[in-house]
């Protein structure tokens, strides 16, 4: 770090703001705040330097005079009274990705990012799967879940893949990127967010940041950024010789390109016409980022957990954990990933201000019953109520809703959790949710 930084403030004391806190200088003065007690106790007992402040609650304007940066979480509300503080002082905001850029020149390592209302670590992932197995040297990082500062010798690797939230890329300005692509876009983090056109703003940001732009161009909402994009996507007609296609042939689907570029999809582990998608947006950005690449293994592919991951099959039902579906659209793929009208979903939590009726279709087609928690269950059954042939319940713990629903299946049905929302106001977050979807499951 530069020599003339003596204090800064981390904002956020959970996974991201302790790796900034260990990344920092051991001689800079460190401020962490939050407003979790807890998250508090943690950074004090790592961190046990005297210099070093613990902070919660109020803070007046007069303590900002001598912080050189602030270092922000992406689980920060940018609208918190604070934030608007620091902004009247003028002082520069960092995050962990920004920070890293900062900091470290790649020369010899292709950087991929990646961002989209749904389906970023899924891709990441499968970027990184089909470049170590291809015998590149991969990492993916970022809002996937393993923070970008703690990752060691990073110049040697030959692609570094970082997920990317609309968080991150708020205060992301100095990244240089070999290539961003955007999945997707739709209404999510509408509690945080003002209005659509700011969350889809902060998404949009990617692309300043980026050498090469990939976009879906089957997502209508991502139309109007098309004249950025270099290539696309998609299952509909390309728009260019660069442009790649999902098509099918006598039931076998294909990735491919006008000047014959191939790879067929088959004997695939990961359920869905989704995952095909992002399968093929891995491709492109693979390809993009190494032209001369051919060495595509994808047989062999696992998806992410808490993300449509099968559990068991017990008495002939299947359990799915689908906990990371933490908005409308996110469920939507997860409900046409199955073909029969079987499922028997739980749902629930905090829906962020989600507009809910675009479920409403999908739970026509595919679901039987619908068992409510959470804090906007009520908001659910009010939404739903009047489709005849769904049976809605509500439950105060998951537990009882995975009970009622494991009672009223049979053999050949599906119980699947896949809640539309977050998870905050029964779990930290959505792993914790999943991770006691499972231990009921097993338990069962």
């Amino acid at each position: 770090m530069n020599e003339n930084i003596n204090h800064v403030l981390i904002l956020g004391c959970g996974q991201t703001g302790l790796s900034i806190g260990k990344y920092l200088d051991s001689n800079t003065k460190i401020s962490f705040y939050d407003e979790n007690v807890q998250a508090i106790n943690n950074a004090r007992n790592l961190f046990t330097t005297k210099k070093n402040l613990y902070l919660s609650g109020d803070i007046k304007e007069s303590y900002f005079d001598d912080i050189d940066f602030v270092a922000i979480s992406p689980g920060v509300d940018p609208r918190h009274p604070i934030i608007n503080k620091i902004i009247k002082k003028g002082i520069p905001f960092h995050n962990d990705i920004s920070l890293f850029f900062l900091n470290n020149i790649l020369e010899g390592t292709k950087v991929i990012g990646v961002t989209g209302t749904n389906g970023k670590t899924t891709v990441c992932s499968i970027i990184e799967q089909i470049a170590i197995e291809s015998g590149l040297k991969a990492k993916a990082v970022g809002n996937i879940g393993v923070p970008i500062l703690d990752i060691d010798l990073i110049d040697t690797l030959d692609v570094l893949i970082i997920e990317l939230s609309s968080f991150q890329l708020e205060v992301l300005n100095n990244g240089i990127i070999d290539v961003g692509v955007i999945l997707n876009i739709s209404d999510d983090h509408m509690d945080r967010y003002n209005s659509f056109k700011k969350y889809f703003q902060a998404k949009e940001k990617l692309f300043s940041l980026s050498k090469i732009n990939i976009i879906n161009r089957d997502d209508e909402k991502l139309s109007e950024l098309s004249y950025k994009a270099d290539l696309s996507f998609g299952i509909s007609e390309p728009n260019s010789k660069k442009d790649y296609i999902l098509k099918s042939d006598h039931s076998v689907s294909y990735i491919g390109k006008e000047n014959d570029f191939d790879i067929e999809l088959k004997n695939l582990t990961l359920i869905g016409e989704h995952n095909k998608l992002n399968i093929m947006a891995a491709i492109v950005c693979l390809k993009s980022a190494f032209p001369k690449f051919d060495k595509f293994k994808i047989n062999k592919l696992v998806g992410v957990a808490h993300r449509l991951e099968w559990i068991k099959n017990k008495e002939g039902i299947d359990f799915y954990n689908d906990s990371k579906a933490t908005n409308v659209n996110a469920t939507i793929t997860a409900l046409k990933s199955f073909d029969k009208k079987n499922i028997f979903l739980v749902a629930g939590g905090d829906s962020k201000n989600q507009v809910l009726e675009p479920l409403s279709k999908y739970l026509k087609q595919k679901v039987s019953a619908l068992y409510l928690i959470g804090q906007d269950s009520h908001i659910f059954e009010e939404n739903f109520k009047l489709i005849n042939s769904l049976k809605i319940t509500n439950h105060k713990r998951l537990k009882d809703a995975v009970l009622s629903a494991y009672e009223d299946a049979s053999v050949g049905d599906i119980i699947l959790l896949s809640p539309a929302c977050a998870s905050y106001d029964m779990y930290s977050n959505y792993k914790e949710r999943g991770n006691e979807y499972k231990s009921i499951v097993e338990k069962l």
